[in-house]
């Protein structure tokens, strides 16, 4: 004698036919669904709507209704395949008619009321199509909250990169201020200055030494001054290593530098790897303008939590309060330190005179970012 869950199950075939069938109601209503869909979404947004948003929400729509029919005949399992690629691709570069988020969702929750309305009507008539109905509710929740998944990620990598390009934007106008405004000045004075030495009664066989003093204080104030202009222009850093051995192969060194970076860099806020290049930097310059170094050792190991970076060198050092090496003991150093502390970092400088220097930067990070 059969269980008494026999009576309750379908032969395959049966099973089968009822859910051909109920695929074809659904395909049947699909005109009705879109077209009450297309009068909510006019309410919803008026006459001001983008043509662009709202054709994107009618063929999610569509797309949508589509996978809820092949999750019902059993075909669906590669949903997420569908709305992988979102129908935003239809509309251009995405940047205008990306919809907002908040948006979406209540068109989300629009269209599925429509869609289990609609549906629950065959139910009432045939209780037996009970279990394609939850099955064709379960798809069409898995398909709306992929695609609102999707949109919101595409929507917001679209306002990092707005905010990111505006930063970059900045930086740049600031280069241009410095340069035509400050740099321009600077040059000109230095040409008064010469001007001066040989128009001077004195002539140039007998220099001052205020003045000589002036053109070498100018000299040094425009060189720092394009150092800092072209670091403005230059573009954000995307990898930490490659910008490195770009600057390793831009300076001229006697000294033996070795680099190595260990580690998966997407561990760390893109934030984090500039300021980190910034400071290893600045350590490098240091160490190849002051120690006079036979070779220098660069180490970056980047961990899910942690980023540590160190530049060593065996040059000269310096010690407590030695003002041989103005730019690690002065402006350089607090720039470092900054930047160290904008990331909640540590920074730490020994050295010893002829024993060389260490820069050692521990930054804690803030976990690896999902994928």
């Amino acid at each position: 004698m059969a269980g008494p869950s026999a009576k309750h199950s379908l032969p395959p075939s049966k099973a089968g036919e009822r859910q051909e069938r109920f695929a074809a109601l659904i395909r049947a209503e699909r005109a009705a669904i879109l077209a009450s869909y297309a009068k909510c979404l006019e309410a919803m947004h008026g006459a001001a709507a983008e043509p662009g948003a709202r054709y994107l929400a009618m063929a999610n729509g569509a797309e949508i209704l589509a996978d809820v029919m092949a999750k019902v005949r059993g075909s669906g399992a590669q949903i997420e395949d569908r709305y992988a690629m979102p129908a935003s691709a239809a509309c251009g570069d995405g940047r205008e008619s990306q919809p907002n988020p908040a948006d979406l969702l209540l068109e989300a929750v629009t269209f599925f009321d429509i869609a289990v309305s609609a549906l629950a009507g065959h139910v009432r008539d045939d209780p037996g199509l009970l279990p394609c109905f939850v099955t064709a509710v379960r798809a069409l929740n898995e398909s709306i909250t992929g695609r609102i998944r999707e949109a919101t990620l595409a929507y917001t990598g679209n306002l990092l990169e707005r905010v990111e390009q505006a930063h970059v934007d900045e930086r740049h106008r600031i280069a241009r201020d410095l340069h035509d405004r400050l740099g321009e000045g600077m040059s000109a004075a230095l040409r008064q200055l010469e001007l001066h030495e040989i128009t001077s009664e004195h002539g140039t066989l007998t220099p001052r030494p205020r003045v000589a003093m002036a053109k070498e204080l100018l000299t040094e104030a425009m060189r720092r001054l394009r150092v800092v202009t072209n670091g403005l222009r230059q573009e954000p850093v995307r990898s930490l290593e490659r910008a490195l051995v770009q600057y390793l192969d831009s300076v001229a060194a006697d000294a033996d530098v070795r680099l190595r970076v260990s580690g998966d860099e997407a561990w760390a806020p893109p934030t984090f790897v500039e300021e980190t290049f910034l400071i290893i930097r600045e350590a490098i310059r240091n160490a190849l303008r002051h120690g006079i170094p036979q070779m220098v050792l660069i180490r970056v190991a980047l961990a899910p939590y942690e980023l540590h970076a160190l530049v060593e060198d065996d040059g000269r050092g310096f010690g407590p309060g030695q003002s041989a090496v103005p730019v690690i003991t002065g402006t350089g150093l607090a720039s470092m330190r900054e930047r160290a502390c904008l990331m909640t970092g540590r920074l730490t400088i020994a050295s010893i005179p002829g024993q060389g220097t260490r820069v050692e930067l521990l930054v804690p990070l803030p976990g690896r970012r999902s994928e």
